[in-house]
């Protein structure tokens, strides 16, 4: 197959593209000419454009600045329409007539590239739907009802002594001094995703390094990534399809109580293909999506804590508080900072009239923080009262995955807690370039003793 050639040999489900093979001169220019329109955008200091760019702005600041723009709905230079207002996100966040992805282009994914100056939409450019990450509203909540039995809210206290073991033994293995993305949280978020799906130990490391790859995946969706990271993303999404493919086919002969098995019985009553499918996209967006957002959670949960001496304090004389530290973080630092929609639909939201085929952005980061629902906004208090409204578990793939993350969070802080009183930052949090979505940590080095 030449690198223009259509790739059919996996068949596509009907909501996604035709995969184009692109060499790495075509994508590369692709990414290149989308990563530019940030940089002209931002130029007018348009906060949305400058939020995409991902550089050393402050995001809190962007976001402050999002939402107290002098409408509620305003339309960025960058062309999508973007909210920081509590009320005006929570009703973007529930409205159906918005979905994931831009509609399919005539003709499959043709030559769109060839026209990215007057279409720069990079669900066109890196194919994600490889991974459910634009999948229909019908399909996530399809997924989310087949996995409730493991990964909904009344599964937790099942899966806690597991956890419990997964924390304790990635600390054991804690020196005096550790970086927590790359020695605590992404590898204890990846033995708790992988023990979910059944992954055998032989294929424990393969999981592992598809996971840590996956990790951009929610920031690539908004912001183009190095030409290198944009082609590890892509294979990574092909080799964990095919390492859940065969975890799925092995579940429908010999069933288990693992995720992949839950789904697929779940789905019994239709066909044997389709709830093989569903069974392949939950287990992809375990990995997708699961994964690096726990690992966030986990590791904006410890940045707050230490950060506020008193609420770490508090956590000591209080274990039980660390669900309401877990709770606090996902309103003041959610993993997940940016929820983008499109119309499928003409449409009025906030008293603007949005076309069919509109972006529509949410900044949670910012509605998490609005004062007009939160008193206090911009402080951390682990004893804050819980059902307020928070938006950070709102989306498709956040609400999946929301009560593992808490589990495994909840369970984290605890774990170092009691096991590292004296725990302190080395250093600043260092965070990746061009992660507008996950803020993703790239290093944050933390000592054990004071």
């Amino acid at each position: 197959m030449t690198d223009t050639e259509t790739d059919e040999t996996t068949p596509a489900a009907p909501e996604q593209v035709q995969q184009v093979r692109q060499t790495d001169s075509e994508l590369g220019r692709h990414l290149l000419t989308a990563r530019g329109f940030h940089w002209i955008y931002g130029t007018s200091g348009d906060p949305y454009a400058l939020t995409l760019r991902a550089e050393s702005d402050d995001p809190v600041v962007l976001g402050r600045r999002i939402r107290e723009s002098q409408t509620p709905l305003w339309q960025s230079a960058a062309g999508a329409w973007v909210t920081g207002r509590h009320s005006v996100a929570a009703e973007v966040l529930a409205d159906p007539r918005l979905s994931l992805r831009h509609a399919d282009l005539p003709g499959l994914q043709r030559h769109v590239f060839s026209d990215a100056w007057s279409n720069p939409l990079l669900c066109h450019i890196i194919p994600l739907d490889r991974a459910f990450l634009h999948a229909s509203g019908a399909d996530h909540a399809r997924w989310e009802r087949a996995a409730a039995p493991v990964l909904g809210a009344g599964a937790a206290d099942g899966h806690r002594k597991h956890a419990e073991r997964v924390h304790q033994e990635t600390a054991d293995r804690l020196g005096a001094s550790f970086d927590l993305m790359a020695d605590y949280s992404r590898p204890a978020a990846t033995e708790a995703a992988a023990a979910l799906l059944g992954v055998p130990e032989a294929q424990r490391d393969r999981f592992a390094h598809a996971c840590a790859a996956l990790g951009v995946a929610l920031d690539a969706a908004l912001c183009p990534q190095p030409l290198a990271v944009t082609r590890r993303l892509t294979e990574a999404v092909e080799d964990v399809r095919a390492l859940v493919a065969d975890l799925v086919a092995a579940r429908r002969t010999e069933p288990g109580d693992d995720l992949l098995s839950t789904v697929l019985r779940a789905g019994s009553g239709g066909s044997t293909a389709s709830a093989a499918e569903d069974a392949l996209a939950v287990g992809v967006l375990t990995a997708a999506v699961g994964v690096e957002f726990t690992a966030g959670l986990i590791n904006n949960a410890l940045e707050a804590l230490l950060a506020h001496p008193r609420q770490w304090a508090l956590l000591g004389e209080s274990p039980d508080l660390a669900a309401g530290a877990v709770e606090e973080t996902l309103r003041h630092a959610p993993p997940v900072r940016l929820e983008s929609r499109i119309a499928a639909e003409d449409l009025t939201l906030a008293g603007q009239d949005i076309p069919a085929g509109a972006q529509v952005v949410v900044h949670v980061g910012a509605a998490n923080r609005d004062p007009e629902v939160f008193l206090a906004p911009d402080h951390f208090d682990l004893t804050r009262p819980v059902d307020q409204g928070q938006l950070a578990l709102s989306g498709p793939h956040t609400s999946l995955f929301g009560a593992f993350a808490r589990l495994q969070a909840e369970t984290a802080i605890r774990t170092l807690r009691e096991r590292h009183p004296a725990l302190a930052p080395a250093d600043g949090v260092q965070r990746r370039m061009r992660s507008p979505v996950l803020g993703g940590v790239l290093r944050f080095t933390l000592t054990t003793s004071a």
